[in-house]
Formats: C-alpha cells, sequence, structure tokens
C-alpha cells in the first residue's frame, strides 16, 4: 500500500469510545439479579485468595442516608498500581495470564472478563474502596459516584452539546483516590456501598445466605479455606453468622462418576437388571467431568429439612475450578425450555411420578477451565454460553438421571410388590391363625372359651380388614393416573351461585333504596347534599356489579385453552411491559426477584388476574405516599412455589388480615378500591390448590405483605 494512502487511512480512522451509560449496561442492567451482585464481588474476594469474608449489612430495612453493605476480605490486596491498571481497567488480562493465585492457595482465578466489578452498581450507587497490599504500610482508597455517571449521562441524553469535544465519556470521568500510612502487618480490601438501591428484607438476606453456601464446592479442599461471614444489625440472627453448606450428608443414595484421562475415558451411569453400574464411554466434546449425584427420598429429605433450616434441596450446580459457575435460573427463547437450565424438571410432564425433579437431587458437576474450555459462562451470569458442547452435557446430566429414574422406578415397583406379597402372606397367616384358635377353642376347658372366642373373633375382623385393604390396594393400581398437569378446580356450582347470587342482591337492594330518594325528592335544593353523596354511592354500586360481573365472565372463560406459562416471565413482563408506565407515572420503585423460572399447564388469564389485582391493590395503598416501592420475591421450598409480594404502602391492620380477602370489603374506596380485588386473588389461588394470607411486613416501617403459595409437584 503506498505511504499517501496510508496516512490518509489514518487520517480517516475512527474509534471506539464508550457513553456515560456504559456502567449501567455492565451494571445494574447486565447483572439482573442482586444475589448475583453478591456473588460477583465475593467471588473478587476469592480471586483475591482471601480466606475470610465478612458481609454486613447495615441498616438495610427500611433504606436510609446510614444504610450500607460492606464487604470486607483478607486478600493479598492492592496497591495504587493495581487499581490503575486491574480494577480500573474494563476487561483487563492480568486473571487471563496469571490463572493462579499466590500460595498457600494457588486458586485457580474465575473472573476473566474485569465486568464483576460493576456489579457494585446494582446493590448502590456509591462505593469507597479501600485496599492495602501484603506487605505495604500504605492504605490506597478510592471513590466511585455512579450517580455522577447517570447525571451527566442524562444531562447530554436530554440537552446534545453543541460541540463534539464538550461531550465527555466514560473513561474521562476522574474517581477520587488517596493514600494514608496504616499497619504493615494487615492486608485485604473493603468494598463499602452506600446509596443503597433497595431495602434487604430478612427472606433477602436468608437467600443470601442459602446461595452463597453453594459459592464453593462441598467437595472442593477450598471449601475450608475460604469462610464466609455474615452480619446485619437489622437482624440479630445474623451476627458474625459463618456460611455453611451441609446439605449433601442426609442423601439416601449417592452416586459417584469420574474420568480417565490418561485412558480418555469418561464414567456414565447404566441400569443394568436390578442395579446401577458404571461403564466406560470415550471422553465427549465438552471434555472431562466429574459428577456427584445425591437422591433424597421422603425421608431424606424431611431430614434435611429438619437439620437445615430454610435450606433447599435445588438439582444440579454446575462448578468450575472449585467454585460455582451459574448459580442462578436459565434463560431459554422457547417457553418449554424455562423450566431450569439443565432441563431437569421440564421433563416430568410426560411420566410425572416415574421422574426426579430438582427437589429430589443435589448434584455437583465438576469442570475446570483447562479441560472444559468450551463449557462459558454467559455474561449476565444466568446461564452458559449456548453451543454445541453446552448442549451435550445437558444431555449427558440428563441422561445420567435417566438412568436412576430407571433404578428408582424398578426398586419402587420390588417394594409395591413386596407390600403385596406381604399383605397376602399376612391375610394367609391370620386365616391359619383363626383355624388354629377354633381348634383349640373347641378342646379347651370351659373358662377358656369365652376368651378364645373373642380372639377369634378379632382374628376374623383383622383378616377382614386386611382382604379390603389388598382389594383397595389393588384398586388404586387400577386407576392410578400419572397427573402431569395442575388443572383448574372451581368451587362447586351451588357454592358459586350462592356467592355471586348474594354479591348481586346486596347491590341492588342497597342501590334501589337510594333510586327511591331521588325518584321521590328529586328536585328539591334542600337535599342537594345528599344527592351529591347517594348518586357517589350509586355509581360505587354500580363499578362493584360490573366488577362482580367481569369476575364471572373470567370464571366462564377460565376453563378452556390451557397452554404452558412461565411464572417467572410472566410476572416479569407484567412489571416491566404491561405496567411499566403506570408504575413511571405514579413514581413507584418496582423489585422483582424470582428465583428461578417455573411453568405450569394452567389459563394464563387466569393467573394474570392474580399478579394484576396485588399490583392494582398496592398502587391504590400507595397513594400519597413517597418513596413508592412494590416488591414481588419468588422462591421455591421443596414441591411449593413461594410468592412474596409487598409494598410500603398504607398498610393492613392485624385486625383486618383475614376479612381483607372477603367479597367487597375494601379499606381504598377513596382510590377507586371495589373490594372484589383480594377476593379474586383469594378464590383463584384456592382453586390452584394454594393459599395466600397476609404477613408481617418485609418493607418497614409501614406496608402489606401477601404470601402465596402454589403447589406444583406433590408426589405424595
Amino acid at each position: 500500500m503506498p505511504e499517501q494512502n496510508k496516512k490518509k487511512e489514518n487520517k480517516d480512522s475512527l474509534y471506539w469510545r464508550f457513553d456515560l451509560s456504559t456502567f449501567r449496561l455492565l451494571g445494574r442492567e447486565l447483572i439482573t439479579d442482586r444475589i448475583t451482585a453478591l456473588f460477583e464481588l465475593v467471588k473478587n474476594s476469592y480471586d483475591a485468595n482471601a480466606r475470610n469474608i465478612h458481609v454486613t449489612f447495615l441498616n438495610v430495612n427500611p433504606v436510609g442516608k446510614d444504610t450500607k453493605i460492606i464487604i470486607k476480605d483478607d486478600g493479598i490486596g492492592m496497591d495504587i498500581t493495581d487499581l490503575k491498571d486491574k480494577w480500573m481497567v474494563i476487561g483487563t488480562a492480568s486473571k487471563r495470564k496469571n490463572r493462579l493465585s499466590p500460595a498457600p492457595f494457588n486458586r485457580k482465578m474465575v473472573g476473566k472478563k474485569g465486568v464483576g466489578r460493576f456489579a457494585v452498581d446494582k446493590l448502590g450507587s456509591k462505593l469507597l474502596l479501600q485496599t492495602k497490599l501484603a506487605g505495604s504500610n500504605e492504605l490506597t482508597s478510592l471513590e466511585t459516584d455512579w450517580n455522577k455517571y447517570d447525571t451527566l449521562s442524562k444531562q447530554y441524553d436530554l440537552f446534545e452539546a453543541t460541540q463534539e469535544n464538550e461531550r465527555k465519556f466514560f473513561t474521562e470521568i476522574p474517581n477520587k483516590y488517596w493514600k494514608e500510612p496504616y499497619l504493615k502487618t494487615s492486608q485485604g480490601t473493603t468494598l463499602e456501598i452506600t446509596s443503597i438501591r433497595d431495602p434487604w428484607s430478612k427472606d433477602d438476606i436468608d437467600r443470601a445466605y442459602k446461595e452463597l453456601a453453594k459459592l464453593v464446592s462441598p467437595l472442593s479442599k477450598q471449601q475450608h479455606e475460604f469462610n464466609i461471614f455474615i452480619t446485619s444489625n437489622d437482624y440479630p440472627e445474623y451476627n458474625e453468622t459463618q456460611v455453611r453448606n451441609k446439605a449433601i450428608k442426609f442423601a439416601t443414595k449417592t452416586i459417584d462418576i469420574k474420568f480417565d484421562i490418561e485412558k480418555k475415558t469418561q464414567e456414565s451411569l447404566k441400569f443394568d437388571d436390578e442395579n446401577l453400574t458404571i461403564i466406560k464411554t470415550p471422553i465427549k466434546s465438552f471434555g472431562p467431568v466429574k459428577f456427584k449425584l445425591y437422591y433424597f427420598d421422603q425421608k431424606a429429605k424431611d431430614t434435611f429439612k429438619k437439620e437445615y433450616k430454610g435450606g433447599n434441596i435445588d438439582g444440579i450446580k454446575i462448578y468450575r475450578d472449585g467454585l460455582i459457575a451459574t448459580p442462578f435460573a436459565e434463560y431459554e427463547s422457547q417457553d418449554i425450555k424455562k423450566r431450569d437450565i439443565l432441563g431437569i424438571d421440564k421433563r416430568r410432564y410426560s411420566g410425572f411420578f416415574d421422574k426426579v425433579s430438582s427437589s429430589d437431587l443435589i448434584g455437583l458437576l465438576e469442570i475446570t477451565d483447562a479441560e472444559n474450555s468450551e463449557i462459558k459462562d454467559s455474561t449476565n451470569r444466568q446461564d452458559f454460553q449456548d453451543n454445541a458442547e453446552y448442549r451435550e452435557l445437558k444431555q449427558f446430566i440428563i441422561d445420567q438421571i435417566v438412568e436412576l429414574e430407571k433404578y428408582l422406578k424398578y426398586h419402587r415397583k420390588q417394594e409395591t410388590e413386596k407390600t403385596k406379597s406381604n399383605l397376602k402372606s399376612a391375610h394367609g397367616d391370620l386365616k391359619a391363625f383363626t383355624s388354629l384358635v377354633r381348634k383349640i377353642k373347641k378342646k379347651a376347658p370351659e373358662k377358656l372359651k369365652k376368651e378364645l372366642g373373642a380372639l377369634e373373633k378379632q382374628t376374623k375382623k383383622v383378616s377382614i380388614d386386611i382382604n379390603r385393604g389388598i382389594k383397595a390396594y389393588n384398586e388404586l393400581e387400577k386407576e392410578k393416573i400419572q397427573q402431569e398437569n395442575i388443572f383448574l378446580s372451581l368451587m362447586s356450582l351451588q357454592d358459586y351461585a350462592l356467592e355471586i347470587a348474594h354479591v348481586v342482591r346486596t347491590s341492588l337492594s342497597r342501590t334501589i333504596r337510594l333510586a327511591e330518594f331521588f325518584k321521590k325528592e328529586f328536585p328539591n335544593p334542600e337535599f342537594n347534599d345528599l344527592f351529591a353523596t347517594y348518586a357517589k354511592d350509586i355509581y360505587n354500586e354500580m363499578t362493584r356489579l360490573d366488577s362482580a360481573v367481569d369476575f364471572m365472565l373470567s370464571y366462564a372463560q377460565s376453563n378452556t385453552d390451557f397452554k404452558e406459562i412461565n411464572i417467572k416471565s410472566l410476572i416479569e413482563d407484567l412489571f416491566n411491559e404491561s405496567y411499566k408506565k403506570i408504575f413511571e407515572q405514579n413514581k413507584i420503585k418496582t423489585i422483582v426477584e424470582i428465583e428461578k423460572p417455573l411453568i405450569i399447564v394452567h389459563n394464563q388469564k387466569f393467573f394474570e388476574d392474580i399478579i394484576e389485582n396485588l399490583i392494582s391493590n398496592s398502587i391504590k395503598a400507595l397513594s400519597g405516599k413517597k418513596n413508592k416501592i412494590i416488591k414481588c420475591t419468588g422462591t421455591f421450598d421443596d414441591s411449593k412455589f413461594i410468592l412474596l409480594f409487598s409494598d410500603n404502602g398504607i398498610g393492613i391492620p392485624k385486625e383486618d388480615r383475614n376479612r381483607v380477602f372477603n367479597i367487597y370489603f375494601t379499606r381504598t374506596a377513596e382510590q377507586g378500591g371495589a373490594g372484589i380485588g383480594l377476593y379474586i386473588v383469594k378464590t383463584r389461588i384456592e382453586s390452584m390448590k394454594g393459599t395466600v394470607e397476609v404477613i408481617d411486613n418485609e418493607l418497614n416501617p409501614t406496608g402489606a405483605t401477601f404470601k402465596i403459595i402454589l403447589p406444583f409437584a406433590d408426589k405424595n
């Protein structure tokens, strides 16, 4: 290429620059969950060779000026050069080049992209970082205020700069730092996050505890070399509480799958006749893996629940070099796949009782960065990057579970046959015993005949009862239907008709009395105030009747058009799409944190009505309040989906907690409440075999929290 062309090319070249909004894209908008954000920051401590990490929540419910989240570790720390060339560089290559942390732990570094530090912005808008390098006598502090970036970004969006060079970019905003003398013997990094965005209820911190307990594999030696402690002055039970994972010790059956790298073989499960065996296959495209699978029967689950309070048996986790890779829910483009990232639970819609679910298994699948390089985290930490290797890995996991299911099914059948055989044997033994008693009675002295007669009568009765039991057992086997969906179950037609008839009759009766007054007295200036009041009352009664009619119509339309519904997606769409403008208009802050997707087969409008009525109820309760919040949190507990729906509105007095679900009961009449919304919520949840109740509010100091429990895998 001629020299003149080279110069022209340089002159006309364009260079990438980062807009101020970059921090949002890499932080709060990319990392969609506060627990994920917490994970990212604690993982930084792991990479920093820390032994102890202290996570402190100060005054986090409600949020105020003195609210803080502090993450402190005793890792190797940083000096000003590290801050400048590593912490302050996006996508830094330092961890890609140096893959092992220093002695004594020599941990495989898990952070590669250099974007995890932006997780701070998901928690709060201000950060004071204080760090001290091992062996140094200087403490270095760095302040970052994301509000500064946010404010400038919004200003540029509203008022475009007249000159291009007037617009500042992400890399041009200064962040203040300073150094000061400090104890030479100390080391580590402290992140003090303030201007916290959302309150943290006890349920939120409980969840943080449970999820952080899974951060390091229970099989890794690092489990005893990486200690996390949680403290919260809002919740006394968290006072330097060490995070522990004790789940696997309660398992009914343990399966250990390994590999042989020299022989290039991967172990795999195979059900053979009546036993699970290990076979050897060639190493798959995704590379060699270790896989520990723990199965829990009902007895083991009961023990687990009792001993490991608040913990969940929650399926298979993938660990890379001893540290969890993707701790949270999956993203899939098709609804049928949106059950969990590995697709374990969605299989249960065919052959429900023969399939195990995530609530029956704890799996620890170990991969390494070196041997499984194509299994890569997605940037938002919610799944893995979709490629052929990851799809084959998922299929490998499912294949192991299928073989386990064959084993469990076989042994359930064996137990069934054994039970039937024992019943028949007991029935035969009783008949023989009754016959023996009869013979003895004939030869027995007169004084024993009465007692032997009573014994003979009792054994006959027991024999008859056992025979009935055998017949009933056989009938149950014949009638057993594998229920694969949760079907709509309405109130009985009689009860439903009585309820609606009462509503309509009461409302019409009141309307007629008011209308008769108008007919008799109007126009009469003396009663103008009453006319105005009665007109409003008639309007309200008509509104109630209209709501009742809508309710009736929705019931009439609810037992058709069943389809798979992703509850997580449905709720998030309602909050982030359908009601987004309404929330903005009313200046309502929303928090939606659904632990993972749950797919049910139901009428979508039926379930939408539940959430929409709760949203509507909260909007009315927040009228006139400042700093309005609506929060929706979904978690899983064995075979139950638990939804907490909260606001910090006017609240519900304890004496009204049960009455709020009565039809026509309302405390928001002035805001248009007709007293039918929560009645709809209750009846629809109950028709899905669920429950709803008002519990102590999780958002202080005022407000209401509704706790909804929906069963989705009742196998007992």
